[in-house]
């Protein structure tokens, strides 16, 4: 089986990659494999694309460049499965994308629905969707949607300070102390948006957690965390051990 999971970013691919290897046993894969079909990346500063292997099953991540960009990933995904023969499809397409501030799951998912060519989707659940490749053949695709946070507005970075504050009341600490820090800014060269804001209040959890490793990449810091111990990351990504 083969499946594709699209999410916003590479730190979005990043943490999902990391999960999935410590709770499944998913695994970077390097190997030439006559499945593996090309991801047609077009920014590579923005984004990146793997493949992982567990058995004789596929998964391909890709982070997809923002949000912006699902349409044009979606549309290619449903270009592949058409040309491709019904063993050589996408069984599964998975989505994971921020409620931003100003969103309701409701308009993010008729617009992934209007992208998907109107299949009927629900947070966090699995639907079914019938297509017809080029051969004439039935392939049915199940689609999961994954909205973050569940239960408030905000970005992959809410989701991730939520699951740092359950650690300990230090690091609880820390989060509400760096969202107070960036909260006093009145930087529009900086931080001009709340999606910056977010991200920069993340930036200064993990700057003041390993400030050791402030001068590392973002995968270096994010693997830092054992993100699979914490009961807001299980139950946000609890859907995904099901690929």
């Amino acid at each position: 089986m083969k499946s594709i999971l699209l999410c916003e970013g590479k730190s979005d691919a990043i943490l999902i990659s990391y999960y999935l290897n410590k709770v499944k046993g998913w695994e970077f894969y390097r190997k030439k494999d006559k499945r593996k079909i090309n991801i047609p990346v077009r920014n590579i500063q923005n984004e990146e694309a793997n493949w992982y292997r567990l058995g004789d099953d596929l998964l391909a991540i890709w982070g997809v460049g923002g949000k912006d960009n699902f349409k044009y990933a979606i549309q290619q995904v449903l270009k592949i499965n058409r040309l491709a023969d019904k063993e050589d499809a996408f069984n599964k397409i998975i989505i994971l994308t921020d409620r931003d501030y100003s969103e309701s799951d409701e308009d993010l998912l008729n617009e992934l629905s209007e992208y998907l060519e109107e299949v009927d989707l629900r947070n966090n659940e699995w639907s079914e969707k019938e297509y017809t490749n080029e051969f004439e053949e039935s392939i049915i695709v199940r689609i999961l949607p994954i909205i973050i946070p569940f239960n408030k507005n905000g970005a992959l970075e809410t989701f991730l300070m939520d699951a740092i504050c359950e650690i300990g009341k230090e690091e609880c600490y820390i989060v509400e102390k760096s969202k107070e820090f960036i909260a006093g800014f009145d930087l529009n060269k900086y931080v001009n948006t709340q999606r910056l804001k977010v991200k920069g209040e993340l930036a200064v959890t993990f700057g003041v957690m390993f400030p050791q490793k402030t001068f590392a990449l973002i995968d270096e810091m994010l693997k830092s965390v054992d993100w699979e111990k914490y009961k807001t990351i299980q139950n946000g990504f609890k859907k995904l051990e099901e690929i």
